[in-house]
């Protein structure tokens, strides 16, 4: 069954949510899976590369550009490029990829801005209609909010 996974986190901004993502591109990438990171369009996709590139002083997340058409651990696209493989979709966008469907696993990561809540509410209710289980991943807890 396609499961989708939405990562809820106490932070409100864009630099805990890209700090998040990067752990858990570390943590996917070690369980051997190949990540598809689906951005709005082609310049977040730009960026998000740039920044995995620069991830850390001491390491960085290998990714390709879907348009470039390399092999990479990670490729990021945007809605006018296709992934090459089904295994897990981390939607890094405000909608739901047409091809979600396909993959096994899809990952939304979820931060503390009323806009951004309300959009993932729909997609959490797009995902059900779709016939994905659903798992919630609560990274609130254990903190004050």
């Amino acid at each position: 069954m396609k499961q989708a996974d939405f990562y809820i986190l106490p932070c409100t901004d864009q630099e805990g949510k890209f700090d998040f993502l990067g752990k858990l591109l570390d943590r996917i990438l070690a369980g051997g899976h190949q990540i598809y990171l689906y951005c709005n369009d082609q310049y977040s996709a730009e960026q998000t590369s740039q920044a995995l590139w620069q991830y850390r002083d001491s390491s960085f997340l290998a990714n390709a550009l879907s348009s470039e058409q390399l092999s990479a651990p990670i490729t990021i696209g945007w809605p006018e490029q296709s992934a090459s493989h089904t295994d897990v979709l981390i939607n890094y966008s405000d909608t739901i990829p047409t091809a979600a469907e396909n993959f096994q696993r899809v990952v939304e990561i979820v931060i503390q801005q009323p806009e951004v809540l309300e959009l993932s509410r729909k997609r959490y209710k797009d995902y059900q209609q779709q016939g994905f289980k659903i798992k919630h991943n609560d990274m609130r807890k254990g903190q004050q909010r």
